[in-house]
């Protein structure tokens, strides 16, 4: 028994630093023939892409009336249809998609009283500015907090406010289309206690060989950061490279960190885990309570998210609009995605390792609503 869950331990540990290595690169352009990467570094990666699919694989797809486990599955919400079960990453991705692709939008041409296109009452949601502003946080803090490889994590007492916060503000995108507020998605009943293992699959020692060749050729394709540097290619991460220098280091048998945060000062039980703030000190991380504290004041600069109440000319910035607008669409995918925000910061909430299944999640995310919502901010 003692062996085994040594094999077990060294699995996830491995397994843990290559998700790790395909995350840090960001986004997965490295997957397409038009990439810089040369064919052999772009056939690695797949191949321990493949090797980590192939795990959560074997873990079986979500079953009626599971829980939903925070590191495999979304935990604000079910999945949809008649059978009560867990919703997978993958199947979030393209339940958004889908709906973000069939979006009628918002607009309708009309020529009164002037000949343009008018807002649809009850068709879009109007935010603030600044209020969007300090919701779009929620993507890159999203993308790292659910990171594929990330150690298990218990959040602390601290992030009350902010879980309650994003709540309320994922209820605010709702209520201007006539629907009610809904219970915190932290206190759901569905959430599982204990998250399963990544190491819990058949022929684990097998499994174990497999990750660890095909780990070792895609770091080893990778160059280190004193050589990308020097030729100054920018087609990989800093930390890309650094996670794959880990990689190599942990299978010759050296210690390397089970984690590496983009600041080694976050703690991801109390702290954002996306970048650092000025303080007496020196660069610091940010509380939970800060984070919220800001949310409140730039929430305070305007009203609540409206929609009109009769057609409105269209918004537009050189008549001084700025607020932005969202279809209903789009404005229902958002607040689903603060409430997953709000479910994972609920006191109390506990994940264990992130599974590679969670990279999906992130590109969406980050690549797709993150970065056309963020559009409305100029970046």
């Amino acid at each position: 028994m003692g062996e085994q869950l040594n094999v077990a331990d060294a699995y996830e540990r491995v397994y843990s630093t290559a998700a790790r290595m395909l995350w840090a690169q960001e986004y997965a352009a490295w997957r397409t023939e038009s990439s810089d990467w040369p064919t052999e570094r772009r056939a690695a990666w797949q191949a321990l892409e493949d090797v980590l699919i192939d795990t959560d694989a074997a873990l079986g797809a979500p079953l009626p009336g599971e829980p939903s486990d925070p590191a495999r599955h979304l935990i604000s919400r079910r999945a949809p249809g008649p059978v009560d079960r867990p919703l997978s990453f993958d199947e979030a991705v393209r339940d958004w998609k889908q709906r973000l692709a069939d979006d009628p939008g918002y607009l309708v041409e009309r020529m009164e009283p002037s000949p343009d296109y008018y807002m649809e009452p009850g068709s879009c949601v109007v935010v603030p500015h600044s209020r969007h502003f300090a919701m779009i946080g929620i993507f890159h803090e999203l993308f790292y907090r659910m990171a594929p490889g990330r150690p298990a994590v218990t959040l602390g007492a601290d992030s009350a406010d902010l879980s309650a916060v994003a709540h309320e503000a994922a209820d605010s995108l709702r209520a201007p289309l006539g629907l009610a507020a809904t219970p915190h998605p932290g206190t759901a009943p569905w959430i599982a206690p204990v998250s399963r293992r990544v190491a819990d699959v058949p022929d684990l020692e097998d499994r174990f060989e497999t990750l660890r060749r095909a780990a070792w050729r895609a770091a080893e394709a990778v160059p280190s950061v004193e050589e990308l540097r020097a030729a100054m290619d920018l087609s990989v991460r800093v930390s890309a490279a650094r996670a794959a220098t880990d990689l190599l280091h942990l299978l010759s048998g050296h210690p390397v960190p089970a984690w590496r945060e983009e600041y080694e000062q976050i703690n991801p039980a109390h702290h954002g885990v996306v970048g650092l703030v000025s303080g007496d000190s020196g660069p610091r991380p940010t509380t939970f309570q800060e984070e919220a504290a800001d949310w409140r004041g730039l929430f305070a600069k305007g009203p609540v998210p409206w929609t009109p109440a009769e057609y409105q000319r269209q918004f537009h910035p050189d008549r001084g609009e700025t607020d932005v607008v969202l279809s209903a669409t789009r404005a229902l995918v958002f607040a689903e995605l603060l409430d997953e925000y709000a479910a994972r910061l609920h006191p109390g909430q506990r994940s264990g390792l992130m599974h590679y299944s969670a990279y999906a999640f992130g590109q969406f995310i980050l690549g797709d609503i993150g970065r056309e919502l963020r559009e409305h901010v100029g970046f």
